[in-house]
């Protein structure tokens, strides 16, 4: 209405336009929830694509590397599970021991750098030989030393550290005790124990109590001693893995007429 002299004026005709004006904040309510949910769910999937190509590529190089010792083929697997279980008896966070499941395979990703001369060697190696062999451990580390991936850079300790030996007197550098790291004792450990019950080009393989025994007269000297210890008390858990893995191969063997 327009201002009529002598007529007073409506309380906040003033102000009415300027209100008129103000931007209006929408409600909590307003927001489109659903909208949000489905955007957070194709991130998460995303990031799961990602992270699963990520693993497989890794696992792949680990193979690539096994391939040149034909003898090792199923072995990153099979210290993958046992790692995985002893990893969990020592109280590793969820974290921690999907980190080591995925690092361990990578172990001995180094011997790509061997030459298959000396991997495939039927009989003992000359000190030369064993030399160049223990080479592997500095490669493989170096492969992933530069990675700011935590994943990457735990296969790169776990590829320097797993040769250690508890007393001092493993390579690449004669790291002791605790000093080395928890990853790479655990690995040297279930290492040691697939070794002993597997088939070798330089050996047969012996039976799960033989090599159970076997890892217990390592205490102290090669092996952690503590980590001997769970690992004695985890026999039900660790027969199951090598009874499985034993099946799955037998039925590999099998299938291709090998006996």
């Amino acid at each position: 209405m327009a201002y009529i002299p002598g007529r007073k004026k409506r309380a906040g005709s003033e102000t009415a336009g300027k209100e008129d004006k103000k931007i209006k904040v929408p409600a909590a309510g307003d927001i489109d929830i659903l909208k949000l949910k489905k955007a957070f769910v194709e991130l998460e999937e995303m990031h799961r694509q990602v992270r699963e190509s990520y693993i497989e590529m890794i696992l792949k190089l680990a193979i690539a590397a096994e391939y040149k010792d034909p003898d090792t083929g199923s072995h990153i697997l099979r210290i993958s599970d046992y790692a995985t279980q002893l990893g969990k008896a020592v109280g590793l966070t969820p974290e921690e021991i999907e980190m080591l499941r995925y690092a361990s395979p990578m172990h001995d990703i180094g011997k790509i750098g061997i030459p298959d001369k000396i991997l495939q060697k039927p009989g003992k190696l000359t000190s030369e030989e064993w030399e160049i062999m223990k080479q592997h451990t500095l490669i493989g580390a170096r492969m992933f030393q530069s990675s700011r991936s935590p994943l990457l850079m735990a296969a790169s300790e776990i590829a320097l550290s797993h040769h250690e030996k508890y007393d001092g007197s493993g390579y690449p550098y004669g790291t002791k005790g605790e000093a080395i790291p928890l990853f790479g004792r655990i690995v040297a450990l279930v290492d040691v124990f697939d070794a002993m019950v597997s088939k070798r080009c330089y050996k047969e393989k012996s039976s799960f109590d033989e090599g159970m025994g076997y890892i217990q007269t390592l205490a102290g000297t090669h092996l952690d001693p503590k980590l001997v210890k769970i690992f004695a008390k985890m026999e039900k858990d660790i027969l199951n893995i090598y009874t499985a893995n034993t099946n799955i191969q037998q039925f590999i063997d099998e299938a291709a007429g090998i006996e």
